[in-house]
């Protein structure tokens, strides 16, 4: 019980920090956090980005939509599902750059409409998949909202044998050095903000491969 008091804690902790960002900070924050993102050897290889709508003060994530389209990428968003007792989540292919088009759905997230293509494991070999987080530690665990969907589904495509590249995008006064972690708990392979790109692998190793670009 103390564990998850303990995160429920950092929630609102991260959470209060993100939203002190001042909107000019901001702004010049997120332009250089997307230019180290496509600057990632594993953006430049991906031909599937798979990306969320941000919320809630994240960084803004409609700008990477419209730079994979424009570079002829295949794009995918999220869908919360909830056919089992957990719940689970897929992600549907997008056309175009049309975030007009999305609606509104469970936990107010915006989320692509049925009549999208759902895609299936084998369609997730190599690409790059962004992960939502309020906080980063330079190991690659966080801090998410508690629904465990992200690392249920990343579980499953490593179940299933794909290997795919991850990144979080997060605010520098969001990325730690450690946050807690429980044992289901799947780290991403680079943490980024608008300060450095952390290679979390060389951390995990005690390498320290953490970089400044």
């Amino acid at each position: 019980m103390q564990h998850q008091t303990d995160k429920a804690s950092l929630r609102r902790h991260f959470a209060a920090l993100r939203n002190a960002i001042p909107a000019d900070t901001r702004a010049a924050a997120e332009a250089s956090l997307q230019d180290r993102l496509f600057s990632l050897p594993a953006w430049k290889n991906a031909s599937l980005i798979c990306g969320y709508v941000s919320m809630r003060g994240e960084p803004d994530t409609l700008p990477i939509w419209h730079r994979a389209i424009a570079e002829g990428k295949t794009y995918a968003l999220p869908v919360t599902v909830t056919d089992t007792r957990e719940g689970r989540m897929v992600f549907r292919r997008v056309e175009g750059y049309r975030p007009e088009e999305l609606i509104s759905a469970r936990f107010g997230i915006r989320e692509p409409a049925d009549t999208c293509p759902t895609l299936s494991p084998r369609d997730f070999q190599g690409a790059l998949i962004l992960v939502p987080g309020l906080a980063f530690d330079d190991q690659g665990f966080r801090v998410g909202y508690g629904g465990g969907y992200y690392d249920r589904f990343l579980a499953s495509l490593q179940e299933a044998g794909v290997s795919v590249v991850t990144a979080g995008a997060v605010f520098s006064p969001c990325h730690t050095t450690r946050l807690p972690r429980d044992p289901h708990d799947i780290p991403v392979d680079y943490v980024i903000d608008e300060r450095r790109i952390t290679d979390t692998h060389g951390i995990r190793d005690e390498k320290n491969l953490c970089r400044d670009l």
